[in-house]
């Protein structure tokens, strides 16, 4: 599911960009066992935002959405967002407590930005930034309870996932998986360059 007309350009580039990461970054690279399940499933719904400014309302809404439907993660891509990944990360903070508001137990929210940490990894807490940059500004809605459910076996999840990818991309090479994310982001630089010179001439 998509938020948009599905014949609007930006919003069909937007999901084609994203759907480029999920398949050969997240999926591609192993790094999200149950994210990859979700996608492969059918379980993730995409909403896509054409708006400028980052207003909670509109996320909100979608959380409400998947809580009351089956998907287990969203994604709220916006691919006309001018906010930096700093101001992009206070923005996920404020959907975080106004969902803790409202849910229990609330939904896990992450932010991915085009514009993180570009270094290379020397450990698994700094491969996170690495991994999360996305073609566009995007938050990933995750239900707690898919986690919970793991927790309460003992396993420390968020631990071993770390881990792995850690060792998964050191295997690859940050090298390898930072070529591999250039070339999505230059695929979406010119993509939306097309898409904005092409408005400009019709104005």
């Amino acid at each position: 599911m998509s938020g948009g007309a599905a014949s609007d350009p930006w919003t069909r580039e937007a999901l084609r960009l994203n759907a480029r990461y999920v398949e050969e970054i997240v999926v591609g690279w192993g790094l999200c066992p149950w994210a990859a399940q979700a996608w492969r499933t059918g379980a993730v719904s995409r909403r896509v935002s054409l708006a400028r400014d980052a207003e909670p309302a509109p996320v909100l809404a979608f959380i409400d959405e998947l809580a009351a439907g089956n998907h287990a993660i969203g994604l709220f891509i916006w691919p006309r967002l001018p906010l930096d990944a700093a101001a992009f990360g206070r923005f996920a903070e404020q959907i975080r407590r106004g969902d803790r508001a409202r849910h229990e137990p609330p939904f896990l929210i992450a932010a991915f930005h085009p514009e993180l940490r570009e270094q290379p990894p020397a450990d698994a807490a700094s491969l996170v930034p690495f991994i999360r940059r996305t073609p566009d500004p995007t938050l990933q809605l995750v239900r707690a309870r898919l986690l919970d459910d793991l927790g309460r076996a003992g396993r420390d999840v968020s631990g071993e996932v770390a881990r792995a990818n850690f060792a998964a991309v050191q295997t690859r090479t940050p090298a390898a998986l930072d070529r591999a994310l250039r070339d999505i982001r230059r695929d979406r630089d010119d993509s939306y360059a097309r898409l904005a010179a092409s408005a400009a001439a019709i104005d």
